[in-house]
């Protein structure tokens, strides 16, 4: 009866989480209007200086197509041996899990577990990325300005900032000098870039000097304002995270005592750990330790997103 109450309140708790509320409503309302909005496909068409669609805009099948060829140049040199690698090495943790804990259908767990293994590796490239990314970005701006400072064109301070830097943002934009330099339109350049680096300061700072190049003005001063928000925001971001750590290491510590006392019972008491995994009469407990843990560790992720935003 226990189990059975327990279920129901949790039930309660997820409604009453995801119960609509006014902040939906609009932005329902916004979502709407925004898809009443005239779209153009570059800044010549709509003699703007503005327009992010046109950085972004593309099927799902180019965004594919996009993703796993950051993926290749994320992993380096032979990825497709790495892949193969990584996925072997996730069929044999399959294997031991199945044989040590689950002893189910070894097809599914394996199909679980790849599946899993490749989110999570996909995850940990993006992130990897996103952090060296956020560490060279500013450098590359600094330099912009100083080269701008000093004289020089925005291409060839582009040039001077690809030809000093030697990790990935150096190496785009010395892609994107060499192909302002070969004739190809600025649109063109920016939108292989913004693929490249999916990133909101990266669009920004395209659309600075889209609409330089298109209207004229400080781009010095655009870029120093730039540089500037983004040492800001970096603050922001990391008093943000060490006034949530202690929360997130809890829930953490919280979400794995379950687990590793699972774990701990197959060699402590097999009998129990058996009849827990294996037994009819004990799969009630483990379906509710499983839906349970799901809804409380999706309530905690619900109140940390709304703390972080």
């Amino acid at each position: 009866m226990i189990y059975w109450l327990s279920l129901i309140i949790g039930g309660l708790a997820v409604l009453i989480a995801f119960w609509p509320g006014s902040s939906k409503s609009n932005r329902k309302y916004y979502l709407e209007e925004s898809v009443k909005t005239l779209r153009v496909d570059s800044i010549e068409e709509a003699q703007q200086a503005v327009n992010l669609q046109s950085l972004s805009d593309k099927t799902w099948h180019g965004r594919l197509l996009d993703a796993v060829t950051r993926v290749q140049r994320q992993i380096g040199q032979l990825a497709a041996a790495k892949i193969g690698v990584y996925m072997l090495a996730l069929a044999f943790a399959a294997n031991a899990i199945n044989d040590a804990v689950l002893r189910g259908n070894l097809l599914l767990v394996l199909v679980i577990v790849e599946c899993m293994g490749l989110l999570l590796g996909y995850l940990w490239l993006q992130k990897r990325e996103k952090t060296q990314f956020d560490e060279s970005f500013p450098d590359a701006l600094n330099m912009l300005a100083s080269a701008v400072s000093a004289g020089e064109s925005i291409t060839h301070a582009i040039i001077y900032v690809g030809k000093t830097l030697e990790d990935e943002v150096g190496k785009e934009f010395a892609r994107m000098g060499d192909r302002l330099q070969l004739g190809e339109s600025a649109d063109s350049v920016f939108r292989k870039s913004c693929a490249r680096f999916p990133y909101p300061a990266f669009h920004f700072f395209v659309i600075t000097l889209r609409a330089n190049i298109q209207r004229g003005g400080q781009l010095k001063d655009v870029i120093t304002r730039l540089n500037r928000l983004m040492f800001d925001n970096r603050a922001i971001e990391k008093k943000k995270l060490s006034l949530t750590a202690e929360a997130r290491a809890s829930a953490k510590i919280v979400a794995a005592i379950p687990f590793l006392f699972m774990f701990g019972l197959q060699f402590f008491s097999p009998q129990n750990y058996e009849f827990i995994m294996f037994d009819d009469a004990g799969r009630p407990l483990l379906y509710y330790l499983i839906i349970s843990e799901a809804i409380g560790l999706g309530i905690v992720w619900m109140l940390m997103r709304g703390a972080q935003q």
